[in-house]
């Protein structure tokens, strides 16, 4: 878990609508009880200062994901003032990656999100997911809460981890009458827990609010799909479904039936567009033996229809290149990528101990091949705590 609120925007492609009222779910003090009155107004402060200039950015970003974050919350008989973490978490960004290997709305780690039942596969990634990622979260805050007996100590759990505050807390016990300064926990984390503190605060004396979040209903389409084309014959948007599904991948899925969740307005439409989802063509890579009568063969065309799609294809095929093809045949199919992940993002990452570049990899989803080859490593190298790395970072 970490804090980002400089994650770039997502196209706001669709009208933000009135401004909720200020609900009792939201100004509740729940994680303002107990705290001395002077720490909740420097609270306040902080989070004014550091929060409020990202705001119309922020709410921009919760329209798409927040009532499906509600609804989780209120399944989970959790206090719906949770609401607020992913605000100092990811800025409601639900496609946010940190240095560190975090990711989405509540910034889980891998190694946590698999501990708390998240799974991950080819084709969608639970920590992006609305649903999924709010249920995990919401569990490890509860349980901390449980354990910690408070809420800011909670919040400091989830930042630093509950096994380094326990160790903490061992030398120097804590409870909210010592004060929000005086938490036995690094800078960091006590930023952290007042930035949440003083969010509830504004919240509470309603200077600042959510703006009303899309009402959307799951829909269960059958592959193949074609998301680009599905909202392109439905008039809606074209990055609409990725905003609202960032666990996807892809905005192809050849082989998968797939359920997405669409604003409820446009169901009938989607519904009567089923048949127009489907691709007529896709792409695939050329590989070693390939040639264009044995490609036209294997996707039931000519050579001159491929010709056809392909005005620049050369008769010498280049392995690796893509060549387009009619959708007749999925078994050579490459899907589209969902236009809004980050296909490729170069970091700098500090060494912690323990690492090793097996373990960066896997959280990065990169290679020890591809890191060795960025930082002109030897098989042989060996890395240490402090050493800095560049990694292309994929999702």
């Amino acid at each position: 878990m970490t804090s980002n609120l400089e994650k770039p925007l997502i196209p706001l492609t669709i009208q933000v609508k009135s401004v909720e009222q200020h609900t009792t779910s939201i100004s509740q003090d729940i994680f303002l009880q107990g705290l001395l009155p002077q720490d909740i107004a420097r609270a306040q402060a902080s989070a004014k200062k550091h929060i409020l200039p990202h705001w119309p950015r922020i709410m921009k970003r919760s329209i798409f994901v927040r009532q499906r974050l509600i609804d989780t919350l209120k399944s989970m008989d959790a206090p719906l003032a949770l609401q607020l973490i992913p605000i100092v978490e990811s800025g409601y960004q639900p496609y946010a990656l940190s240095r560190t290997g975090a990711m989405g709305l509540w910034q889980l780690m891998p190694g946590t999100a698999t501990h708390l039942g998240i799974k991950k596969n080819p084709y969608k990634d639970g920590r992006r997911n609305v649903e999924q990622s709010t249920r995990a979260a919401v569990t490890y805050l509860q349980t901390q809460y449980k354990r910690f007996g408070n809420w800011p100590l909670a919040f400091a759990a989830y930042n630093m981890g509950p096994y380094g505050l326990s160790k903490r807390l061992k030398k120097q016990a804590w409870t909210l009458h010592d004060g929000l300064e005086n938490m036995p926990v690094p800078i960091e984390t006590r930023n952290y827990v007042r930035q949440i503190i003083g969010l509830t605060a504004l919240f509470k004396m309603q200077a600042i609010s959510f703006p009303e979040a899309i009402q959307t209903q799951a829909i269960t389409l059958s592959a193949p799909v074609d998301l680009k084309q599905l909202a392109n014959s439905s008039k809606l948007p074209n990055l609409l479904f990725f905003q609202l599904n960032p666990g996807l991948h892809y905005s192809q899925y050849l082989r998968h039936d797939i359920t997405i969740h669409a604003p409820e307005e446009n169901l009938l439409s989607l519904q009567n567009q089923q048949d127009f989802h489907r691709p007529k063509n896709i792409q695939i890579k050329v590989r070693s033996g390939d040639s264009l009568w044995k490609l036209a063969h294997q996707h039931h065309t000519n050579v001159a229809h491929l010709h056809k799609l392909n005005p620049k294809l050369s008769r010498n095929l280049k392995i690796g290149s893509s060549v387009t093809v009619p959708a007749y045949s999925f078994a050579r199919a490459t899907a589209a990528s969902n236009p809004l992940l980050s296909q490729g993002r170069r970091i700098r990452y500090k060494v912690h101990k323990g690492d090793s570049l097996w373990s960066i990899s896997r959280r990065f989803g990169t290679s020890t091949h591809a890191i060795s080859r960025a930082n002109q490593l030897s098989k042989n190298s060996i890395i240490r705590p402090g050493d800095r790395l560049w990694i292309l970072a994929r999702i």
